[in-house]
């Protein structure tokens, strides 16, 4: 099966060559030590009879955020109130600008509803427009706290697995035709893809859309990792495909993951269609979660607006990574394979080949080697047999994770 060419741009090099070139101005080298700064990634997951666990589980990056989203929390600090913060124009402005400049699209300020984090977004949008027991459909493997959304919600879940080939993961259409219901209200996407790291291409989210015109659904796409790109991929946002979906659309985002500000709280919503914000913005109001961070402000005007050139250094740093990854693997794991990844700084590693269960792999990860990961079982059921590590980190941290796993792989395998 080929693979999504209309996502991809040409390249004038081939892989062994981008993996020896360098491209970025920043130190992405500089460790810095998370440990007992209250860290969801390495505090939070942390063993106690383990101090020396390397944490590749959770989506944050291990590099600095850019200095100029640094220098505006120091502003706020000097000011010296932490008082409630509104919405600025500016803030407005940021966001249009940066769909402008990233994806040639015009936005209008009144299209932009704030929330605080995505997953809050995609629960208060399930209120929106679910009752109780209606149902929420979602492919699968697919990102918990998305799951949860749903599920906490009492509401029926509607999981449809993806095809998966050697090339990638591509959506069932024929078993999204089969399960839909005659409650189905809401479909959750999540593009580009949380575990698998796949960018949906045009074609793919024309027919998703088609789909959820034919049976009214409003889509809520998730598009927090869309501008970590590989290079030589486009992110296709469902924006571009407003029409298409007759205004039955949500896209949600965040500076979050690009610039890697995630404790700063801001994500926002992009809605055209009127009716449909208003009942986003209704279901927000009944949840009391209008009010921003006192950072969130500033660091999303900073990060939008002047942190073009470390954006496009931390994309490249990544992706020699994910090169490094690969050839680590193919020389000393062979046994586990690596999916093709288009975006995210999430690599889905297959490990059945091994022949070893979860509760197998887990406990080679975690207690032989000392990495922790996010099991493919926290995806869903469909993820078993594979784990997910976060390559965004220092090349040193990530080539020590490997050794690990591969002494402890070895000592396995005998």
């Amino acid at each position: 099966m080929k693979r999504r060419q209309s996502n991809m741009k040409d390249l004038d090099f081939n892989r062994e060559e981008r993996c020896n070139m360098g491209n970025w101005t920043w130190d992405f080298d500089e460790k810095t030590n998370r440990i007992h700064t209250n860290s969801a990634k390495w505090d939070g997951l942390a063993t106690p009879h383990c101090e020396d666990m390397i944490h590749m589980g959770v989506a944050d990056m291990d590099f600095k955020t850019p200095e100029p989203v640094l220098n505006a929390v120091k502003r706020v600090l000097d000011h010296g109130i932490l008082g409630y913060t509104i919405r600025s124009d500016a803030f407005y402005q940021a966001i249009c600008g940066w769909y402008q400049k990233r994806y040639n699209l015009k936005l209008e300020k009144e299209w932009i509803l704030f929330c605080p984090r995505i997953n809050v977004a995609a629960g208060l949008c399930v209120d929106a427009f679910t009752k109780p027991e209606e149902s929420v459909i979602m492919q699968t493997p697919s990102y918990g706290p998305l799951r949860e959304a749903v599920l906490t919600r009492n509401r029926q879940m509607i999981l449809c697995p993806f095809i998966r080939s050697q090339n990638g993961f591509y959506i069932d259409f024929e078993q999204l035709e089969q399960a839909i219901s005659s409650d189905t209200r809401l479909m959750i996407l999540c593009n580009p893809h949380n575990p698998t790291g796949t960018c949906w291409s045009e074609q793919e989210l024309k027919k998703l859309a088609e789909f959820c015109n034919r049976h009214k659904i409003v889509v809520f796409s998730d598009e927090i990792h869309g501008d970590l790109v590989k290079q030589g991929y486009v992110h296709q946002t469902l924006l571009s495909l407003a029409d298409v979906l007759e205004n039955r659309l949500i896209v949600a985002s965040s500076p979050a993951k690009t610039f890697n500000l995630p404790g700063t709280a801001v994500s926002f919503m992009i809605i055209k269609d009127k009716k449909i914000r208003e009942r986003v913005a209704g279901s927000i109001r009944r949840a009391g979660v209008y009010d921003s961070n006192v950072f969130s402000v500033d660091t999303l005007i900073a990060a939008y607006t002047e942190c073009d050139d470390w954006y496009e250094s931390v994309k490249d740093y990544i992706d020699h990574n994910e090169c490094f990854t690969r050839e680590f693997m193919e020389d000393h794991l062979p046994d586990f394979q690596i999916m093709p990844r288009e975006a995210t700084y999430l690599l889905w590693i297959d490990y059945q080949k091994t022949g070893m269960t979860e509760e197998e792999m887990e406990h080679l990860l975690f207690k032989e080697a000392h990495v922790s990961v996010q099991m493919g079982s926290h995806f869903g059921e469909e993820g078993r047999g594979y784990f997910r590590i976060n390559i965004a980190t220092q090349k040193t941290t990530l080539e020590e994770a490997l050794n690990r796993i591969a002494a402890a792989y070895q000592k396995y395998s005998g």
